[in-house]
Parts: C-alpha cells; structure tokens; sequence
C-alpha cells in the first residue's frame, strides 16, 4: 500500500502526454523524451487526467469514489493500486511543498 502523507500532491510528469479516441474506447499516455507508449483502460486515462494540473491524494480519492460507482473500500484498493502502477511506469510522481520525490 502507497504511504501518502498530507500535503503531498501527485502530478503527471512533464513530459507525458495524453491523447484518447473515447468513442473507440482508444486511451494512451506518450512520453515525448523516450518515445515509450502506455495503451490504458479508461479508468487508468481517468486519473492521469485527473493529475494533469496535482492532487493531495484525499482530493483524487474523493473524485474518484465520486466518478465511478464503487464501494469505498475496494474504489480505494483500486485506486492505491492503479496510482502505484502508473507510477511505476513513471507516469506520475509526487511533489511536496514544491520538491520532487522519487518514491510513494
């Protein structure tokens, strides 16, 4: 499970870029510096929008449990996991008081 503090606030990095085709169900997330291409779910495309502009995680929880039907508890497992995943693959980072961090 990610360890996020208060304060802390997820962003996508700089250098992706996000394009989707909705009505083809077609979501992908680029990195113009590696030229690497994610194909995503549109849940996945969902919160990398969501992070476009940073969110504390409290904030992206709560739209997301508002966005998508989902019990609580497992919305939140989901999401736990979904953000752990995209980070992984370094598609989102955290920045705290204005500071990169290179761990959850």
């Amino acid at each position: 499970m990610l360890a996020l503090k208060p304060g802390v606030v997820l962003v996508l990095e700089p250098n992706i870029v996000l394009r989707s085709i909705p009505d083809q169900d077609w979501f992908f997330a680029f990195n113009v510096v590696t030229g690497d291409e994610f194909r995503l779910n549109s849940t996945s495309f969902w919160i990398l929008e969501a992070l476009g502009n940073g969110a504390e995680w409290i904030e992206l929880k709560g739209s997301f449990l508002e966005a998508f039907e989902v019990v609580p508890e497992q919305g939140e497992r989901d999401l736990r996991e979904l953000v752990n995943d995209l980070f992984e693959e370094k598609l989102i980072g955290r920045r705290s008081n204005g500071e990169e961090k290179n761990e959850i």
